[in-house]
């Protein structure tokens, strides 16, 4: 097996590309939804969703998408967006995907830049000398979203490719590691019929020339330019390198004592005075950096633990529960005893 392309997520305290998330609300809008009383349910009201650049933890992606689940049970949703998926959903990564050569071009494009769309598990494609595999790898244990998750990929990318080529994909078999849900036609009908359930592996398995496929819209001179910008929208999205995610990551580390912005500088060989100018620049503080890991952390201990509101006060330095109601608030909209209840 020769792998042709591979995507890794980053470690969940990071940002995550939210181009899915701008597809899954296109397609919710589509069935009636109020998406700013949805992103108001989940805290995070301020979410610019339809900019090519915007950026949004593990958490807060994972609620989104807890929500949705939740709103329509039963019904594939997952399929259903990602049968509304076009390039014009993905920005410059959709318009140099759809101008490559060929598909083999267009998919190792993809999935180079796959970080911009932010999918919360591993995928690779490996090839052999018949077949290629796109193998699915739940990397952060996603639980009950799995289905919905799965689903949402794959039958974006069965969109995707009909728009490529003109041709739908002739899926071999699709094998998925989760029960057969009760809407199983729909996968049927999107899929084809060689669909397996109760797998060991989630693999979409296609005939290796299906990647040989030229693509209507190639244009060399496109190509290059929406290359350029996947770039430039990458090299925004590279947290580990970004100044002020470095401090975050800093932060979450040391979120039980959080340090000062003296200590900070010092690990960082400048001054507390240049480190709060080039925050400026960035148009940040140290003390929003400690906001917004605070409301990172407070979110997940809310969702994700039996902690109490004052325990979780305690935890992140709140003097008591009250003066933590309040922050959350003002952070999310939301106070903290609704966000659990949801």
């Amino acid at each position: 097996m020769n792998i042709i392309a591979q995507y890794k997520p980053v470690d969940h305290r990071y940002q995550l590309g939210a181009m899915d998330i701008s597809l899954l609300f296109t397609a919710l809008e589509k069935k009636g939804a109020n998406i700013s009383l949805l992103l108001d349910e989940v805290g995070v009201p301020t979410l610019d969703w339809q900019s090519d650049d915007v950026q949004m933890t593990y958490s807060d992606k994972l609620r989104i998408f807890q929500r949705v689940t939740y709103l329509y049970p039963n019904e594939g949703i997952g399929l259903f967006a990602g049968e509304q998926a076009s390039f014009s959903h993905f920005g410059a990564l959709g318009y140099a995907m759809a101008t490559s050569r060929d598909v083999l071009q267009a998919a190792q494009i993809g999935f180079k830049h796959l970080r911009l769309n932010g999918p919360l598990f591993s995928v690779k494609m490996v090839q052999d000398q018949n077949s290629v595999i796109i193998e699915i790898d739940n990397s952060f244990d996603i639980g009950e979203l799995l289905p919905f998750c799965t689903e949402f990929f794959l039958s974006s990318i069965v969109s995707l490719f009909n728009q490529m080529t003109g041709n739908r994909l002739n899926i071999t078999r699709l094998s998925l590691r989760y029960r057969k849900p009760s809407y199983v036609e729909r996968y049927q009908k999107r899929f084809g019929s060689s669909v397996l359930f109760e797998q060991p592996k989630t693999q979409l398995i296609f005939e290796r020339d299906v990647l040989d496929q030229p693509l209507l819209q190639h244009d060399a001179a496109m190509l290059s330019q929406t290359l350029n910008n996947c770039q430039l929208l990458m090299d925004a999205a590279e947290s580990p390198y970004l100044l002020i995610n470095q401090i975050k990551v800093d932060l979450f580390q040391r979120a039980t004592s959080f340090p000062t912005i003296e200590t900070i500088a010092s690990e960082y060989g400048c001054s507390s005075r240049t480190l709060r100018r080039r925050l400026k620049e960035q148009r940040t503080s140290f003390q929003l950096l400690i906001n917004d890991v605070k409301c990172a952390l407070a979110k997940e201990y809310l969702m994700e633990t039996e902690l109490t509101v004052e325990e979780i006060a305690y935890q992140l330095g709140f003097s008591d529960a009250a003066n933590f109601r309040r922050a959350f608030k003002n952070w999310t909209d939301v106070p903290p005893s609704k966000l659990r209840r949801r």
